[in-house]
């Protein structure tokens, strides 16, 4: 046996160092198990759009939990720029969702009337106004503006994180976990290819890895890859975008290094193939020249693609595993890792130390999930 801990954190993304690190605070002992390196997935590859509002189509349960996370992230970020030093590089730029049809503007309206209804902000821009704010785009119907919809840099912030989570908690890189094994007393073994650790608990946050960890278990967790292509373009000087510009085909966030991360497919039947493909590029490479032909003799940086964790609704599972006494999950978070990891840190870490959640949670709670579908199958 190579240690025994209070907890185990299978996983080391964005949800994974967040959730460590918060327990680490608890007094825990925590150690941080990941595949590779932390943050060398899903995570790094991210756009690092916080779009609260942008990423959901109702209001509901899933909107608030989005807007709650967005509301921490200035204090998240602060905190990990003093315990680190990295600047995770929020920016508080906005968002425009962009119009180029009759039934995008009325789909779009729609949205910004329950949005202002529920207390958030957002205003109808018409089309000379976007023309006069954004000139590299071309001409619309008109845009949504999400002026509270932010973004950071996903890799500074994976960084911050990573620096964290190795500060705080006991991390083990290159550990691919194959097993977690319940044991008599109570507990846990999770087993490695060169190691083998014992915890009370055992928090699972291995993103699209996810499923196989949890397939012993009653779970309703069901989880498969989806992979992301993106790239990284730098325009001519004077020829940039403000805010981040979103259509159904592509989006363009502007980085405070002055480069621009358009992105991204959705792949759903590649697995975990890994390649970046001439097509993929293409596609989004032809979708930034329909929507801003300005930005046409931008420069190519370079490109990457990252395994989202999907679920079927596009939404997490946390909490502890009915049937599962210490085995406590927080996956499934699909394109929202980045914008969810604060509040899902304090969610886990309500659900490691038995706290109670408030009720605006428990939508999310994996438990409740299964219950519900259990009473739906009957």
């Amino acid at each position: 046996m190579d240690g025994v801990f209070d907890v185990i954190v299978v996983g080391g993304g964005a949800i994974g160092a967040t959730s460590a690190w918060r327990l680490a605070q608890t007094g825990r002992r925590v150690l941080l198990l990941d595949r590779g390196q932390l943050g060398s997935e899903a995570s790094s590859a991210a756009a690092g759009m916080l779009g609260a509002q942008l990423e959901v189509s109702e209001p509901g349960a899933f909107y608030h939990l989005c807007l709650e996370s967005r509301s921490l992230y200035q204090d998240f970020v602060d905190e990990l720029l003093e315990a680190t030093g990295v600047d995770a590089q929020l920016t508080h730029n906005g968002i425009f969702q962009l119009a180029y049809s009759e039934e995008e503007v009325r789909t779009l309206q729609t949205r910004m009337r329950w949005q202002l209804d529920a207390g958030a902000n957002a205003e109808w821009l018409d089309a000379g106004t976007v023309a006069e704010q954004e000139p590299v785009v071309s001409p619309c119907l008109g845009a949504l503006l999400l002026p509270d919809d932010s973004n950071v840099n996903a890799l500074l912030l994976m960084r911050a994180l990573s620096i964290a989570a190795h500060r705080f908690c006991s991390v083990v890189e290159g550990a691919q976990v194959t097993d977690i094994q319940p044991q008599p007393g109570g507990g846990y073994s999770v087993l490695t290819p060169t190691g083998h650790y014992v915890a009370q608990a055992v928090v699972v946050t291995a993103g699209a890895w996810a499923q196989a960890l949890l397939r012993p278990f009653a779970t309703p967790c069901t989880i498969r890859p989806v992979k992301g292509q993106l790239l990284a373009i730098r325009p001519r000087r004077g020829r940039g975008i403000r805010r981040t510009l979103f259509s159904e085909d592509v989006y363009l966030v502007p980085k405070r290094d002055g480069t621009i991360v358009v992105g991204a497919t959705e792949e759903r039947d590649a697995g975990f193939n890994r390649d970046v493909t001439i097509d993929a590029l293409m596609t989004l490479l032809s979708s930034v020249h329909r929507m801003a032909p300005g930005l046409k003799d931008a420069v190519f940086e370079r490109s990457w693609m990252g395994l989202r964790p999907g679920s079927p609704q596009g939404q997490p599972w946390i909490g502890e595993v009915d049937g599962a006494p210490g085995l406590h999950v927080a996956v499934g978070h699909f394109r929202n890792g980045i914008l969810l990891s604060p509040i899902t840190g304090l969610m886990v870490a309500h659900s490691v130390c038995h706290e109670p959640w408030p009720t605006r949670w428990q939508p999310f709670h994996v438990a409740r999930v299964h219950r519900r579908n259990e009473v739906s199958l009957g």
